[in-house]
């Protein structure tokens, strides 16, 4: 019986039994290598498939050589068009505003030109007159009475600038010195009294009273008026009698509010206050009292004893010359006056002179016979008719007296005025100058286009007088057309052609 070999001592069993794990690994490298080679072959066969493909299919020459060089190009030249489709718009809505523009400037020229285009102009002729004026400074004498103070001290206007006085009136009151205090007690008394009047008024209170206030009012009114206008003049030497006429008619609001019932213990308390206080100061103080009735004015000159109404025969133009030539106007006491000194002056007369002499001016112009009218243009006013008295030849000018009892209160504080005195007149037809054409300054004739039948004629006219804007003027005679009141005129008449019909107009 043989025996196992040992596997240690017999080599060709060691070898076998070792090379069982080696050849399992050769044909797990066999296999590997195999899979590796199978993947080549597949990736080398999908590569060959891809590359047919592409040689297969059509290659696009400029996706090949320049890719982006076709698209570059084309969007520039399309922003190109774009731009000059826009500038094209552009100009076309700018010619067409431009167009828009100058057609409205054509028609709102044609528009003015239609507007502007004269239309006759027709009038009716009337009756007028034809002044011719000449301006001068007039010298305002009157007959007046100067009141002086019988002592020192405060004055006090009792009555307005210009009002007229009665006889035994009190126009005015001295207060002396010491009483100061009570004037100004007096004063506070008074504006307390007036402030609760208006109160109560406010309340409904005082029938009646709301007319005494708008009547006060109406008398303030003219004197802020004056107020204003020298202060637009920059003249100020009016305002302490403005101030003294204000004063005059607070006070106789006052004193008329005195006679309505307010039914208030108040109102009586103050009244019994200020009548204390006014009998007072009039005890006490010099009280100056109108001897005669006349228009009351505190403003003086000094020639109020040496110009009155009995120097119109007597004064001469040298005397004339010398105070119109004065520089001092007249001026107002002021608020102290010392003794003697003159305060006031009443104008007693019922009327006044004027003095002018008027520069170049013939004296035969003038006639005692006619009436003139005086004309204030700074103040509104006009006196009208007044008489001549005297009319004489000084140099080149005319010395004249005239007498008017018109507006003596509105003049009487001033001793010169400015004024323009119609020294001729002419009535007749007027018309405006305007309305004549072809005017023969020599002959005094124009041409005047009436209308008649509906149509212009052209009617030949003497002018009789004229100044510079209206003249009176008759017909000539011959002419087809009789000029009278009522006759239709052409005030413009290059607007119309004569023989021209009207209702075409």
């Amino acid at each position: 019986m043989k025996r196992r070999s040992d596997p240690d001592k017999n080599g060709v069993s060691g070898r076998g039994s070792a090379s069982q794990p080696d050849l399992r690994a050769d044909r797990g490298k066999k296999a590997g290598a195999g899979l590796k080679k199978s993947g080549k072959e597949a990736a080398a066969g999908n590569e060959r498939r891809r590359s047919k493909a592409r040689q297969s299919r059509p290659q696009r020459p400029e996706q090949t050589e320049q890719p982006n060089t076709y698209k570059k190009p084309v969007s520039a030249q399309r922003l190109m068009a774009i731009e000059r489709r826009k500038a094209r718009s552009r100009a076309i809505g700018l010619s067409i505003f431009v167009l828009f523009i100058m057609l409205v400037t054509m028609l709102l020229i044609i528009n003015v030109m239609q507007q502007t285009k004269p239309r006759p102009r027709f009038l009716f002729l009337t009756e007028g007159q034809v002044d011719h004026a000449v301006s001068a400074t007039g010298l305002v004498m009157r007959d007046e009475m100067v009141f002086s103070s019988p002592a020192d001290g405060l004055f006090k206007p009792l009555a307005a600038e210009g009002s007229r006085s009665a006889r035994d009136q009190k126009v005015a009151m001295i207060i002396p010195q010491g009483y100061e205090e009570q004037l100004r007690e007096l004063q506070k008394t008074e504006k307390d009294l007036v402030d609760l009047q208006i109160e109560l008024m406010n309340s409904g209170k005082g029938a009646g009273a709301r007319a005494i206030y708008d009547e006060s009012a109406a008398s303030i009114e003219p004197v802020i008026n004056l107020i204003r206008s020298d202060a637009s003049k920059g003249d100020l030497s009016n305002l302490t009698g403005y101030a003294a006429t204000l004063s005059v008619i607070l006070e106789q609001r006052t004193t008329k509010l005195m006679s309505i019932d307010f039914r208030d213990a108040r109102i009586e308390e103050l009244n019994k206050r200020r009548n204390q206080l006014e009998l007072s100061l009039g005890l006490e103080s010099g009280t100056l009292i109108c001897e005669q009735p006349g228009i009351i004015s505190y403003r003086m000159d000094g020639l109020e004893q040496s110009l009155n109404n009995a120097m119109a025969e007597t004064i001469t133009p040298e005397l004339y010359v010398q105070v119109s030539q004065r520089s001092e106007p007249m001026s107002p006491a002021g608020d102290y006056v010392v003794k003697d000194q003159p305060v006031l002056r009443i104008t007693s007369s019922l009327s006044q002179t004027l003095v002018f002499l008027l520069p170049e001016t013939d004296p035969r112009t003038l006639s005692e016979e006619n009436l003139y009218d005086i004309r204030i243009p700074s103040e509104g006013l006009l006196l009208r008719e007044a008489r001549l008295l005297r009319a004489e030849v000084f140099g080149d000018d005319t010395f004249a007296v005239f007498e008017t009892d018109r507006l003596v209160e509105r003049l009487s504080d001033r001793r010169l005025i400015d004024a323009q005195i119609t020294v001729a007149s002419t009535s007749g037809l007027k018309i405006p100058l305007s309305a004549l054409t072809q005017i023969d300054p020599h002959r005094h004739e124009a041409t005047l286009t009436a209308v008649s039948g509906g149509y212009t004629h052209a009617v030949r006219v003497a002018i009789l007088d004229q100044d510079r804007e209206f003249g009176i003027i008759e017909g000539l005679p011959g002419e087809a057309i009789t000029l009278d009141v009522s006759t239709v005129i052409v005030l413009n008449p290059e607007s119309i052609e004569v023989g021209e019909f009207i209702g075409s107009q």
